[in-house]
């Protein structure tokens, strides 16, 4: 479901010619070379002509995305928004109302929520790229790039949302299909995209505070903020959200994440995580916690599961991790028991990212290596910290699933 579709737009706006082509190369569809009005595309049967023109032309561009709903025999409203926002990730983020529904914002909470939005956003661009649970103005440039290059897209109607568009670069390294012989057995995916990291992160920080800060009936501890730390929760972001909620018009902010198509999403993370106004009041403790006793993570690393191996006979896996480390982007091998190897087969094709406890070291051919994790787990298990008094939360998803 994209943007458009939760929106209720009737008339969805078009998108560029780029993002045409951009849809046709990564969704299969062979090119022809390019003739003097353009290029002719071919996929079962079908064919659409791109001509090779300046700027863009709507009514050439409907054309188009006719043709293209017509040969995949899907709804010209649905593939319209699907290449829209094929390589954008979408965070819809929403103040609603405690009064009846109205077709305006006073203009005041407006300005709080749109500038609060940057603020969550790049707190998460920072902490994606290294958790600390106080920036205290350090913001890291790699998330700062992301935040510079983030749009909002035009508001819908209904109650008050702020579209954040986050887009995803085009270049991937290409993964290598699952191989397997008597010997041995490889997957190797893509890296996830530091991009789709920093809206990941802001979605694990919202569910963090949610399950860590809020539901607790007491409020938190330093050990439980560890686990929120870990996960990207900081002081800054806690203080962005908690201006949202000082809003007396607001009595509910709501986060609906909405992932680019052409990078897979992670299929267990909640589309939608709300936070009601009255949980200000353990926001700002969390927030007054992590500003003056500095939580700082322990030996643990997160991100996605870019390789796995398995030798034959051997009683342990390999599982790799695409993460940062040190302000810089490395691969982490992790060395897991065969049971737990088999779980990491099923969080890779879930698409979970995981985190990882353990200490790091230096192998052959400067390869980072875990002989021995403390724990390996997908960093959207919502576990509380055991000593919070709390039970364990199961993610919707897995309720359903079970």
């Amino acid at each position: 479901m994209l943007l458009a579709e939760v929106s209720e737009i009737t008339n969805p706006r078009l998108p560029t010619i780029d993002q045409i082509r951009d849809y046709l190369e990564s969704e299969g569809w062979s090119a022809r070379p390019p003739g003097p009005a353009g290029t002719m595309w071919f996929r079962s049967g079908g064919r659409i002509g791109i001509p090779d023109i300046e700027g863009e032309d709507p009514y050439l561009t409907e054309g188009i995305l006719e043709r293209i709903a017509r040969t995949e025999q899907k709804d010209k409203r649905f593939v319209t928004n699907y290449i829209r926002y094929y390589r954008t990730d979408v965070t819809l983020l929403q103040a609603a109302s405690e009064q009846s529904p109205s077709e305006s914002i006073p203009l005041g909470v407006a300005s709080t929520v749109i500038n609060a939005a940057r603020s969550i956003l790049r707190a998460s661009g920072t902490t994606a790229w290294s958790e600390r649970s106080h920036i205290a103005g350090n913001y890291a440039r790699q998330g700062d790039a992301v935040v510079e290059r983030a749009r909002m897209d035009h508001t819908v109607r209904g109650p008050f949302m702020i579209p954040v568009l986050v887009p995803l670069p085009r270049t991937q390294t290409p993964g290598i299909p699952h191989q397997a012989d008597d010997s041995q057995e490889l997957f190797r995916a893509a890296p996830e995209p530091f991009e789709r990291r920093v809206t990941r992160t802001l979605a694990q920080s919202l569910l963090a505070v949610q399950e860590v800060i809020i539901q607790p009936e007491k409020m938190p501890t330093m050990r439980d903020l560890h686990f929120a730390v870990e996960r990207g929760v900081s002081r800054e972001f806690c203080t962005a959200l908690s201006r949202i909620l000082e809003e007396p018009t607001i009595g509910e902010f709501k986060a609906q994440f909405e992932w680019a198509p052409a990078v897979s999403a992670p299929k267990t993370m909640p589309r939608t995580v709300e936070v009601p106004s009255g949980a200000k009041e353990k926001i700002d403790r969390a927030a007054e916690i992590l500003k003056k006793q500095r939580v700082e993570p322990r030996s643990i690393f997160s991100g996605g599961i870019v390789e796995l191996r398995h030798v034959a006979d051997e009683p342990w896996g390999h599982v790799t991790i695409a993460t940062v480390r040190h302000g810089r982007p490395c691969e982490i091998r992790v060395r897991l028991g065969y049971e737990q190897y088999q779980e990491a087969l099923a969080w890779h094709g879930q698409h979970r990212a995981v985190i990882v406890e353990g200490a790091v070291r230096e192998g052959p051919n400067r390869r980072l290596v875990v002989d021995k994790p403390i724990s390996c787990r997908p960093i959207d298990e919502a576990l509380l910290p055991e000593d919070s008094g709390q039970p364990s939360v199961i993610p919707e998803q897995a309720r359903r699933d079970s």
